[in-house]
This record gives C-alpha cells, structure tokens and sequence, in this order.
C-alpha cells in the first residue's frame, strides 16, 4: 500500500511536469506566422518561380533559423498586418514598416535595421522636379504607410490638391504612368529599385522623414524581446550589413541602424493590450472620428448617385426588354447577362485602370459610380421586368379597351402596381449598392471603409475598423426597417 501510495504521488508530480515540457516544447518548435505585404520590392516579392524573396523575407527566415523554428510567411495587405498581429492571426509583421510613437502604444517593435527616408517619383517629362512643383496637383501614397503620413503633415504646406491612396505600389505606378497623378511618395529604396529598369520613371527628390524600419509584433510578447537579441546578434557578424549589400548594391554606413546595435523601441512603455484597449479604444476613436465622418459623407453621396442612376437604368432596360424590337431585347438581354456575370470588383477595376488607354480617364468617385450603375441597372433590370409580368394580362388588356396609349398605361395603371411588388427585392438591392461601394477603395476613393483601414494603419489599432462596421449599422438598419414597414403597409392596404 505504502509502495502504491509513493508511485501514485510520483504520477501525480510527473504529468503536470510532463505537460508543461510539452506545452514549452510544443510553443517554442510552432512555425512563427509572418505577414507581409507581398510585392514590395525590395523588401519582400515574388520571383519568376513563385517564390517570397527580399530584404526582410530573408531576414526573417535567419531569425527563425537561429530561434529554431520555421518561419510561414503570408500575403497580407499593409492595412491588415496592424489587425493581424493585435489578434495573433500573425506573430509578426514585415513591409517596410515605419516605427513611430503611435504605433508603439499598439504594438511592440524590435529594433530597427533600416535608415529611410521618403521620395517622389515622377514621370519623366511631366514638368515635375521637385515637392514645389505639386502645388495644385495630385499626388498618391499607399494608405497609412510612412509617404501617406507624412504627406497627410504636409499637404497644406506643399499645396497638393488630393492626396489619393493605393493599396500597393503597383495600382499607384500604373496611375503615374496613365498620367492621372503627377507624383508618388513612396519609401525611397523601393523606388529606387523599382525604377532602375523603367526609362519612363525617375525618383526627383528625396524626402527626408528619420524613418526607421523593423518588425513589428504584438504589445510586450515574449517572441519581440528574442527577436531583438537575435537582430543584435545578426548585426554584430554583419548579417544584416551584407543584405543591405546584396539588394542595394553597397554596405551601410557604419552610423545607420544597419549596422549599430541600438535600444529596443518603446521598452519602458508596459502597457498590455486587452480587447477593449485593442479593439474599442475610445481615444483611438475620438482621433479618428472625423475621417470616419468624412468617409461615411462620400459613401452617401456615391451611394446615393448609384442607387438613383442604376433605378432608372434598370426601367429603362426592362421596358425595353419587354416592349421594344427583337433585335433590341436581344441587345438588352445580352447586356443584363454579362453585367450580372461579372464580379463588381473585376469591372471597377477595368474601368478605372483600363479605360484611359482609349482615352477615357475618370476620377474615382465616377468610375466606382459607373461600376455601380452598370451592375446595378443590369439587376434593377430583372426585378421590374419580374415585377411588371406579374400583372395579370387582365390589366393591360382594360387599358387597352380604355384606350389608354403605351405610356399611360405604363406610368397610371401597370407600374404602379409593379412597384408594390418590387419593393422588397429593390431595397435589397439598393442596400447591397451602399454596401458595394465599400470595394471602391481599391481605385483610390476615399469612402468610409478606405478612410478606416487609412486610420488603423496610421493608429496601428484595429478600432477604426469597427466604428466603421457601426457606422454602416447605424446607417442602413433604419433603412431596412423602414422598407419593412413600408412594405406593411402596402400589404395592409391590398386587402
């Protein structure tokens, strides 16, 4: 019994000591998830086989060797990387990202391991050779990064007439080549590798900013501290040295944070996140407000004009598939099949980035509004045509021995009734139209949800991109219950 009672007491010491060894060995051998935004050269791309390569893909993947764990890098977009890291969808994020006071009160960052400063690049033979040159004009940045703040800072000063935001450097490029903007802030490197093979481009001027590059991690994980020492470590053997050797063709300069082993940004700051902090910051959200208010005034206003515009396309093609010749039908069915086919987000970007290589150059706002008409005027289409063929022939056929003409009859007796019946579907419909519009800010426009995703990248804190799902709440559920009662209503009063 004695013996029985030790073995059992020995059991009982073991397996707690056993899990946690597994929970240890199990945390430290997971592969760390990496973000990046893929396609920012020369930080992070893909080469002809498919493969990430670049600055931080490679110095990514030595930490993760001298950590002893393997390294899983995802395509994120830059927006994203702040979200994903806060809610550890990834352990760390890389892309050129720019250290600042603000992010530092979100996030934990090791210290930095590049020097940077900003550039415009222009079109040769635009007239554009420096900052002063863009007064009165039209500049792009990618939103929230570095080039996006500090011409935000600077807008008033240099007099830029709009400052539109990409997702990337390639949408933002292509814009510069088309003409339609006259000058791209960006980080300078990346410029200068970018353009080196493009005859047609050039990097005017270097802005100086101080920006400073690292990895970006979680508020005071444990993982931020151990990539920090191993950061030291690869700077004293000059690793990282040689890096900046291979992709920018010369060392760094011994006085950069290339080569220095400096402090770990923001150390003193033991703040801890929780949910609230993270993601319903109320001071986060009072800085942010009024881009909020701005997004939700555009959205309103391109919503509003979709909605109008694809209603009476949508009469008139249904009409015109009802009444008008074979030929016509044949026309307008053909058009309410391809336009109802197409993703919305493939034909607004065609539009936008497409049309002005034959001539036609439209600004965001009425490119997504043209997206929006043509798609929604293709679906309108299908909902009054369903909605007039459910008259009973009965009607038509007493307007005509009324002797009602075509157009009477259509506008007093048969729509009228038509419209009874579509409601529900058109409010749909309508309402799936603002919601669309959220999918214009990929040309450039800035709606509520571009100015959301601008400001948690500024703020690295995920809480502008909740008030802005409350805002969209607040905005479009009296609407849905209004056309509730509406529809009542007309029930009510068939009986």
């Amino acid at each position: 019994m004695k013996y029985c009672r030790s073995f059992l007491s020995l059991i009982l010491i073991a397996i707690p000591a056993l899990f946690w060894s597994f929970s240890v060995h199990g945390q430290s051998s997971d592969p760390i998830k990496v973000g990046a935004n893929i396609g920012n050269v020369p930080w992070e791309f893909q080469d002809t086989n498919g493969d990430y390569v670049g600055f931080e893909i490679e110095l990514v993947n030595e930490i993760g060797k001298r950590l002893g764990r393997e390294v899983d890098i995802m395509n994120v977009p830059f927006n994203g990387l702040f979200a994903a890291t806060q809610s550890g969808r990834i352990d760390m994020a890389i892309s050129s990202i720019a250290i600042t006071e603000t992010r530092l009160q979100s996030a934990s960052f090791a210290q930095p391991y590049y020097d940077s400063d900003q550039s415009l690049t222009v079109r040769v033979g635009n007239g554009i050779s420096s900052l002063e040159d863009l007064r009165g004009q039209i500049i792009a940045v990618d939103t929230g990064a570095t080039g996006d703040m500090w011409a935000t800072e600077n807008q008033e000063k240099y007099g830029f007439s709009e400052i539109r935001r990409y997702e990337g450097l390639a949408p933002a490029m292509l814009d510069l080549t088309i003409g339609r903007i006259q000058g791209y802030i960006s980080d300078i490197p990346a410029m200068q590798y970018y353009a080196k093979d493009k005859p047609g481009l050039q990097v005017a001027e270097r802005i100086k900013t101080g920006g400073s590059y690292s990895i970006m991690m979680g508020k005071n994980t444990p993982l931020s501290t151990q990539v920090n020492d191993v950061i030291s470590t690869l700077k004293q053997e000059g690793f990282i040295n040689a890096l900046h050797e291979k992709w920018f063709g010369a060392p760094a300069e011994a006085t950069t944070s290339t080569v220095k082993v400096v402090d770990m940004p923001g150390v003193r700051d033991g703040l801890i996140l929780n949910f609230v902090e993270t993601f319903l910051n109320t001071q986060v959200f009072l800085d942010t407000y009024p881009m909020l208010i701005m997004g939700l005034m555009t959205t309103i206003q391109l919503g509003v004009l979709s909605i109008f515009s694809g209603l009476v396309l949508g009469l008139i093609l249904a009409l015109a598939r009802l009444y008008a010749s074979p030929a016509v039908k044949f026309v307008v069915k053909a058009y309410i099949d391809i336009f109802r086919s197409i993703p919305l987000l493939v034909l607004l970007i065609v539009i936008f980035y497409a049309l002005p290589f034959v001539g036609l150059s439209l600004s965001p706002f009425y490119a997504a509004a043209t997206a929006l008409t043509v798609v929604s005027g293709a679906y309108t289409a299908e909902i009054f045509r369903a909605g007039i063929e459910a008259i009973p022939k009965g009607q038509f056929e007493a307007s005509e021995a009324l002797g009602l003409g075509y157009r009477h009859m259509m506008s007093d007796i048969i729509l009228p009734q038509a419209i009874k019946i579509v409601i529900p579907p058109l409010t749909n419909n309508c309402i799936n139209v603002i919601k669309d519009t959220a999918l214009a800010s990929v040309v450039a426009m800035p709606d509520l949800l571009k100015q959301a995703t601008q400001a948690q990248a500024v703020a690295a804190n995920p809480t502008p991109l909740i008030a802005a799902a409350v805002i969209y709440v607040i905005f479009l559920l009296p609407l849905v219950l209004w056309v509730s009662r509406l529809e009542n209503k007309f029930k009510v009063g068939d009986r």
